[in-house]
């Protein structure tokens, strides 16, 4: 039990009437009445809050927590009240994560359980830890106050962005990807596979006039066709030493791992085949291409474990390890990470390698504060040394992006937050084009 400011006030003045009894002898007793109204008051007070055993609260959210996104947790409290009391709700949420509010007041009514609600945005994949809740009730004159513990601990597993699939499902069947940053790409007449025939406009090619067609119906009739269906794509996930660089909070693997699962998702509606292989001095997973969103939920369980190691990366082993166990033409997603030429030489070893059967994009995570320091005021000795550090990654980050375009490997180097719209973008550009 805790005394609150309003009983320190009641005290106070009861002191103060107390000091005026001193000095009216005629006044004792109608002070010495005063002062035990008022610890009688308090003792009142103190004996009005309920017992523990008269509160419950229950926490709700998703069975598993999305990593980097905004989760809603919901927390329920029930109480066997049978007069208002005012409150405050403390939730314990599990370290190395963000949220937007964890105390909240609450005004307590009769047989109305109080619900509040809060966001929490991980920082890493594994387990997420909640604590116990923590309540403090104030009595009925709001004199005094006690502290409850509610036992609410639970882990909850984090997985990889699952809440951006849900949010391209729905935007999807609305019609409004571009909220995600999607283009909606359809170059008519393009691809090679036929979907039907149609009478000639001016704005068509004459190679695409069906002759045989053209005969029988007495008019130009000509040939669309559609992007090809059932392509293979292969997400191929550097784990070593390099991923684990934090970019805005977020270790650069977990950021390419949220984008490469979008990817899957958005190939997997396109009725493309996905696969992954993880690796790092050795390959760690391998899952072939396979049809349908039961392959995307394989790889979720199989990518959640998947962790950056401190080695050196063996790009040439990975290719290697691919090119025996998957000969089919295929849409290769390299991410990993380019420091310059010199040190992502292996990288483009592989990758030449790769393009030879393969059409292969390299996707890699920018660092915004590069850009940042880049350009800031020189307005002390070390801002000079900062500036011309990032000047000198950047440029160097770019000569290995030059050095893979000029053998004809497309790169996609996004900051976090734009990274998946740029590479669901590109593929969806891809599969318009029929490069594969």
């Amino acid at each position: 039990m805790t005394l609150t400011y309003r009983a320190w006030a009641v005290l106070s003045a009861g002191g103060l009437v107390a000091l005026l009894g001193a000095a009216r002898p005629d006044l004792l007793g109608l002070t010495l009445l005063i002062d035990l109204l008022a610890v009688v008051a308090i003792a009142v007070d103190a004996l009005s809050l309920p017992r523990a055993d008269a509160f419950r609260v229950q926490r709700r959210h998703e069975r598993v927590l999305s990593l980097g996104a905004e989760n809603r947790i919901e927390l329920t409290l029930t109480h066997r009240l049978t007069t208002p009391r005012h409150a405050r709700l403390r939730d314990e949420p599990p370290p190395l994560c963000d949220y937007d509010q964890r105390e909240f007041a609450l005004m307590l009514q009769p047989d109305q359980p109080a619900e509040v609600v809060y966001h929490l945005t991980p920082r890493y994949r594994g387990e997420a830890r909640f604590e116990d809740a923590f309540l403090r009730v104030e009595g009925r004159f709001r004199l005094t106050t006690r502290d409850y513990r509610l036992p609410a601990r639970e882990s909850v597993p984090v997985y990889p962005n699952l809440l951006q699939l849900r949010e391209y499902d729905l935007l999807r069947h609305r019609g409004r990807l571009q909220l995600m940053g999607f283009r909606q790409l359809r170059l008519r007449g393009q691809g090679t596979e036929f979907e039907s025939l149609r009478e000639y406009t001016l704005d068509d090619e004459f190679r695409r006039i069906d002759w045989k067609a053209t005969a029988r119906r007495g008019k130009p009739i000509v040939r669309d066709y559609q992007t090809e269906r059932s392509q293979n794509v292969i997400l191929l996930l550097d784990a070593g030493r390099t991923m684990l660089a934090e970019v805005e909070g977020k270790r650069k693997f977990d950021a390419v791992l949220n984008a490469a699962l979008m990817l899957a998702y958005v190939a997997v509606q396109m009725d493309d085949k996905v696969g992954a292989l993880v690796f790092a001095d050795e390959v760690d997973l391998f899952s072939p291409p396979q049809r349908g969103r039961a392959q995307v939920g394989k790889l979720v369980d199989a990518l959640h474990d998947a962790e950056p190691r401190m080695v050196e990366s063996d790009y040439l082993y990975a290719a290697t390890y691919l090119a025996k166990r998957w000969r089919k033409r295929s849409l290769i997603a390299l991410f990993t990470d380019l420091i310059d030429p010199d040190a992502s030489r292996m990288v483009l070893h592989a990758v030449g390698a790769l393009r030879r059967q393969h059409l292969c994009v390299v996707i890699t995570v920018a660092d915004p504060r590069l850009h940042r320091w880049s350009q800031q005021p020189l307005d002390a000795p070390s801002d000079l040394y900062r500036r011309a550090v990032a000047l000198q990654t950047l440029n160097d980050r770019m000569a290995a992006i030059r050095a893979l375009e000029r053998m004809g490997v497309h790169c996609i180097d996004a900051e976090p937050d734009t990274l998946v719209a740029a590479l669901v973008n590109h593929y969806l550009q891809v599969k318009a084009r029929g490069g594969l």
